[in-house]
């Protein structure tokens, strides 16, 4: 299993060590807009300077608070909404057809609406974070508990189990890959939307310790430092996929029947 493990790391690496090598290839070469597209070399200075000043390192931990937060406020309110509208016909009748218009909102188009009510604080970007984690998760919790096998509930309702029970036994063990799938998006959508807050209406780059990788690259982009650019796309695509990846190895440890 380890060796399998280590055969598909030292794969999934092959791409982009043949992209970095092209890169440095074709600015060898000067092939490349150095205003554009700056040297692997000089991205390596820049990432060694930033971490040693505490600016990476700053943004880095700025981002991954604020996402974490959001997603735990929106993943939990999600997860307890679904699971309502899929255990109960009232809560759907009252609830689903809301909820469903509104999910139809794009994101970011909650950011004229969130600041006008909440400012372009803190409270602001937590808010926009949760309510993109929010619908993915009511989304799948919903599905799960609606598509337990009917065998399953008529079962419930022979052991004359009660309502309580029913849930706890029945109904959420067998809702729980649908709801670590849901899990899983709704992290993908806070991370997004994290960025989207912090680069749209972050406060920016600030003595040097930033306010988030998106107000980092913001600052990066008004003084044409593509260094720092391609610095914080990286970050953004490194964490996102470690983040990723934890709760997909988590949830093959609660649901190992499940292959991913």
């Amino acid at each position: 299993m380890t060796t399998e493990i280590s055969h598909r790391f030292w794969k999934a690496l092959l791409l982009p060590a043949a992209l970095i090598a092209l890169w440095a290839g074709l600015d060898a070469a000067g092939l490349t807009n150095a205003r554009l597209f700056v040297s692997p070399a000089r991205v390596a200075e820049t990432f060694a300077a930033d971490m040693a000043d505490g600016s990476l390192p700053g943004a880095t931990a700025a981002t991954l608070a604020r996402a974490l937060t959001g997603w735990a406020i929106g993943g939990a309110a999600g997860l307890l909404a679904g699971v309502a509208l899929g255990t109960s016909g009232v809560a759907r009748g009252l609830f689903d057809p809301s909820i469903a218009s509104l999910r139809q909102i794009a994101l970011f188009a909650w950011i004229p609406l969130l600041s006008a009510w909440l400012g372009n604080g803190e409270a602001m970007k937590i808010t926009l974070i949760a309510l993109g984690a929010f619908f993915p998760m009511a989304l799948a919790a919903q599905a799960g508990c609606q598509n337990v096998p009917q065998g399953w509930r008529e079962l419930g309702r022979a052991l004359e189990l009660s309502p309580r029970a029913r849930l706890t036994t029945i109904v959420l063990p067998a809702a729980l890959p649908s709801i670590l799938a849901g899990v899983e998006l709704s992290m993908n959508v806070a991370w997004h939307g994290t960025f989207g807050a912090e680069y749209l209406i972050g406060t920016g780059y600030i003595n040097g310790m930033g306010d988030g990788i998106g107000a980092y690259l913001a600052a990066a982009r008004e003084y044409a430092r593509m260094d720092r650019v391609l610095l914080g796309v990286l970050a953004l695509s490194l964490i996102g996929v470690s983040l990723d990846r934890l709760i997909v190895s988590l949830s093959h440890k609660v649901v190992p029947w499940q292959t991913r």
